[in-house]
């Protein structure tokens, strides 16, 4: 499909920021994360006839409400200075893309997805230098349909931040900015940088082709898979695809290199709600760890069972701990020691490590900007090796968009547990 863009704007809150309020420092947590910008694209089918007049009047108002929110979201709109590692609130503004797309939207939600595509629908790029913050992209398609992508500096907040974010642009945009409510931008005092040394960044494939392929797990396959599971424990949906999924990549690696060898299981968690410090869910910023595991692979480990059992317990582990902190110092503390774990263990060349990002139990489907929720969610791919779980639009369902090697996504959809429980 070809991509021309028609316009590139900078939108700038609506109201400039008080002085008091130009500088946020970034927390240690946020020191952490990649310099990357993770993102998604959110899909929606045209509902009207008047296309050319229906999209010019929604770009009007994703522009006006996108200005509106940024007023209230207004460390969005500034830029990192990496030196200093703070946010300048200076409402430099977020870049606004509008393209226009020669062909069809159902071609796309209907065909095979690329990463040369999603790449072009939502610019890729590396750290901020003094580039903006946020990206938006606004894809029109000749039917009227709309993809919106936005991409953000990972630094500036985890997926948590910027779904809240994205829900409090589209409701600004249906029913007014007086409706969203103000974030809590208090982490960075909470949890101030004291360096650390330690980047949670996976390594990045160059030179590597890359496919994104999407694993819809319905409701009734996450059932199935649950009752194939431990019988003695509380199994979560996210444990099962990734226990299914793991499974067949060991399958995969273990024909690649002729032998088993050590699995490493790693997993982002949200540790808002899960430790006993007064941090409300809406705060603003990377709250988040790395939780990860390293399993010698045997024979007698390769049956579904002994992987939910693997990731449950992975799981089981790492909340126990956390719910136990009491104070921010061991808080930050475990935070780092996952990070050093997770950057030890997925740069290892000896290792078959399988990285999940799990974006589940997030509202995307509850965007709505006013012309209804949209039909599909996607993550923006990264040059990365990854494993992305979202919730799907069906009842209960997960969607697994896993970015691999062209060989690799071969072997996944030959796969006969793949076959068995996705479409």
């Amino acid at each position: 499909m070809k991509i021309e863009v028609q316009s590139k704007k900078l939108i700038k809150p609506s109201a400039p920021t008080p002085n008091h309020r130009r500088k946020l420092n970034i927390s240690c947590i946020d020191e952490l994360v990649q310099p990357l910008y993770a993102g998604f694209l959110f899909y929606y089918q045209a509902d009207g006839e008047n296309h050319e007049e229906d999209i010019f009047q929604r770009l009007r108002l994703l522009e006006e409400s996108l200005s509106e929110t940024l007023a209230i979201f207004y460390p969005l709109a500034g830029r990192y200075v990496e030196e200093g590692l703070f946010i300048d609130c200076n409402d430099q503004g977020v870049e606004f893309v509008h393209a226009k797309v020669n062909g069809q939207l159902d071609q796309l939600l209907q065909g095979e997805f690329d990463t040369d595509l999603l790449g072009r629908l939502s610019k890729f790029r590396m750290g901020p230098a003094s580039n903006p913050l946020v990206m938006i992209q606004a894809n029109v398609f000749e039917c009227g349909g709309l993809v919106i992508s936005l991409r953000s500096y990972h630094k500036l907040g985890d997926m948590c931040t910027m779904a809240t974010f994205m829900n409090s642009w589209a409701t600004a945009c249906r029913s007014g900015v007086h409706e969203v409510a103000s974030p809590y931008f208090e982490l960075s005092s909470l949890f101030p940088v004291k360096g650390s040394g330690v980047t949670l960044m996976p390594p990045l494939l160059a030179g590597v082709k890359l496919t994104i392929n999407r694993f819809l797990f319905s409701g009734a396959a996450l059932s199935r898979l649950k009752l194939a599971g431990p019988k003695n424990v509380r199994i979560s949906r996210v444990e099962v695809v990734s226990a299914l999924l793991c499974k067949a990549l060991v399958t995969l690696d273990r024909a690649k290199h002729g032998r088993l060898r050590p699995l490493v299981i790693c997993q982002n968690m949200n540790l808002r709600g899960r430790v006993n410090l007064p941090i409300p869910t809406n705060a603003f910023g990377n709250f988040v760890t790395k939780v990860n595991a390293r399993h010698t692979m045997h024979q007698s480990s390769l049956d579904f069972e002994a992987f939910v059992k693997m990731i449950h317990d992975m799981f089981a582990s790492a909340k126990t701990r956390f719910a136990a902190i009491a104070d921010r110092e061991s808080c930050m503390d475990m935070v780092k020691e996952f990070a050093r774990e997770y950057k030890e263990r997925v740069n290892s060349d000896e290792d078959n490590v399988v990285d999940f990002t799990s974006w589940c139990g997030f509202p995307f489907y509850d965007i709505d900007f006013g012309w209804g929720k949209p039909d599909l969610v996607s993550n923006a791919g990264n040059p990365v090796r990854k494993i992305v779980l979202i919730d799907s639009k069906s009842e209960g369902g997960i969607d697994a968009w896993i970015i691999v090697g062209q060989e690799e996504k071969v072997l996944l959809e030959q796969d006969p547990d793949i076959v068995a429980f996705t479409s």
